[in-house]
């Protein structure tokens, strides 16, 4: 599934995944490709993007979410970048 991480600044990710996980509201929601559609708001935390054995960690301040059609769209409000 393709991912997207943008803030109004910069556009944070771009690329692949096999999995993501996205801090929520109501707590983790983990997304896998052929995820029904959803929108829904994120929380502050670290987003976990899982691509081929390869694991990228990010840190946004909350914003929203959109799954549709093998899309994950998150539009944050402010991301302090990736984690080592």
């Amino acid at each position: 599934m393709r991912i997207e991480i943008v803030t109004t600044e910069e556009i944070v990710y771009s690329g692949s995944a096999d999995a993501i996980v996205v801090p929520g509201v109501e707590g983790q929601l983990g997304i896998l490709p052929r995820h029904a559609p959803l929108i829904t708001a994120v929380a502050k935390g670290e987003v976990v993007v899982r691509d081929q054995g390869q694991t990228t960690t990010l840190l946004l301040s909350g914003g929203f979410m959109e799954v549709f059609e093998d899309v994950v769209t998150i539009l944050a409000d402010s991301s302090t970048g990736m984690v080592e």
